[in-house]
């Protein structure tokens, strides 16, 4: 059991790390990817008649969405109030869905954290070029 401890905490450690230490872009992979993976979670929990487990996996996605949001630079024009409307639309799905235990309300919010995934790491890798 004790060892078992030890390997989480470097586990915990070495995660905080890798967030604390990311470049901003990063980041926001990271939150995409996180968002696909608990989206994920949460549907199959659904499925699998698992409410719990469903409830702890969409309100993380709820906490990414809001995360995306607070983060959002909204003096640079229309493109962030665009995206916090979009983030905004998406959290409340993910709250109905989880209300609901509805998968076909995920299914739209996961295509749009998929293809905004690929979006950002294609820029990404444009603007690492352009250095």
């Amino acid at each position: 059991m004790l060892n078992s401890t030890v390997n989480n905490n470097i586990y915990l450690t070495y995660k905080q790390t890798a967030v604390e230490t990311a470049t901003p872009d990063k980041l926001l992979l990271m939150l995409y990817d996180g968002g696909i993976k608990f989206l994920r979670f949460g549907e199959k929990a659904i499925l699998e008649k698992d409410y719990a487990a469903a409830h702890k996996w969409l309100t993380k996605v709820q906490d990414i969405l809001t995360e995306l949001m607070i983060t959002l630079d909204m003096e640079q024009g229309e493109i962030p109030q665009n995206l916090f409307n979009l983030y905004e639309f998406y959290r409340y799905e993910v709250q109905m869905a989880n209300v609901k235990k509805d998968t076909e309300r995920l299914q739209p919010v996961i295509e749009f954290f998929v293809k905004f995934r690929d979006v950002w790491a294609e820029a990404a890798k444009k603007a690492l070029v352009q250095k």
